[in-house]
């Protein structure tokens, strides 16, 4: 089935669009709705499917919700309680056999190849209770092909006929949509497994990549991702590309979206300065840039220690209705403050020192 229904809709979506072409020219009508059906579509995975429901890393409106599984639905990638069942596998069991899109097994297979074949009978599925508990999920896991055709195929066509176009609407927006987004979340399980850095960890294959960040629709920094999979970014930065990452800090803003989960700034120092250590180890230093590097490290490491003594502080006194607590709270806050000043002070006279010519 899956391998009739992708070969069809890269047959009709290419050999279509070029048809079209042909015969009719490129409305603009049929640009723009492709280019917003296509940018929906890539943000109802992104944001939607793998964010939300995958990693559960924000809470939304129900109208959110049911926007983005909709939209999830038209993308033809499954209900999104099989995605997340899969996706939740693929963290669960990175680079294994059980790795439903394991890169191991070569660039093609973690692209295209592992929704080609047969699902192994023997592998059990990931859990995922807690959106089968999910009214809106239930229903959309449901209705999953009938929600997908109308709102990726039928309406777009309507569209089309509204505007004088419906091969536009059908063949650009319907059928070549979904052969743009297919290869762009593919692209996710394939090139940011191969191309690019891992600044933050190494235990599995996963890569930063700002070019795939452009060919993934903002979930090329692959690396921060995988080993921080509740945060709600996959940009850490905020200037690195992630469209997803800047809808949900809209959403949020206009009371759409609550609970954002941010990973910590010395948390992910922390990883960082793990690899740049890492990176360290048997290369030749002089006696005095390994002194100096072995400082600062050891003073980072202690105000990394001291920040996370008084986060864990902090939420223990949260827990007090006390008004001595509230009182002490208060005070945490701006140690806190602090102390994160002081690491990121730190971290960046760690990082002149590595780019500083006595270590090149």
């Amino acid at each position: 089935m899956n391998i009739s229904f992708l070969g069809a809709v890269h047959v009709i979506g290419i050999g279509g669009t070029i048809a079209y072409g042909f015969l009719h020219g490129f409305s603009a009508f049929a640009l723009v709705l492709t280019f917003l059906w296509t940018a929906f579509t890539i943000l109802a995975i992104s944001a939607g499917y793998h964010r939300l429901f995958a990693h559960r890393t924000y809470e939304a409106h129900p109208v959110v919700r049911l926007v983005l599984l909709a939209f999830g639905a038209a993308s033809f990638q499954n209900s999104a309680i099989k995605w997340s069942s899969d996706h939740r596998r693929h963290h669960s069991r990175v680079d294994t056999d059980l790795d439903p899109y394991n890169v191991r097994e070569g660039f093609w297979y973690a692209h295209i190849g592992w929704v080609l074949r047969q699902s192994d009978p023997s592998i059990v599925p990931t859990p995922v209770k807690d959106l089968q508990r999910d009214p809106l999920c239930v229903w959309q896991a449901r209705h999953y092909p009938l929600i997908g055709a109308v709102v990726g195929l039928v309406v777009p066509t309507l569209m089309g006929f509204a505007f004088g176009d419906p091969w536009g609407g059908f063949i650009l927006a319907g059928v070549l949509r979904l052969v743009l987004v297919y290869h762009t979340t593919f692209s996710i399980n394939s090139f940011a497994h191969i191309v690019g850095t891992q600044p933050y960890s190494d235990r599995d294959s996963s890569r930063d990549s700002f070019l795939i960040a452009l060919i993934s629709g903002g979930e090329g920094y692959h690396n921060f991702h995988h080993t921080f999979p509740a945060d709600y970014r996959n940009g850490g930065l905020p200037h690195q590309f992630d469209p997803s990452k800047w809808l949900i800090r809209t959403l949020e803003a206009v009371g759409f979206a609550r609970n954002l989960r941010r990973t910590p700034r010395p948390a992910i120092l922390r990883a960082q300065l793990r690899m740049d250590e890492r990176l360290l180890e048997g290369r030749a230093l002089s006696p005095a840039s390994r002194d100096r590097l072995h400082s600062i490290r050891t003073a980072l490491h202690e105000q990394l220690d001291r920040w996370h003594a008084l986060v864990a502080r902090y939420e223990t006194l949260k827990r007090d209705a006390s008004a001595q607590a509230r009182a002490m709270l208060a005070d945490l806050r701006a140690e806190i403050r602090q102390s994160r000043r002081e690491i990121r002070a730190a971290f960046a006279t760690w990082r002149a020192l590595l780019r500083s010519p006595e270590l090149a």
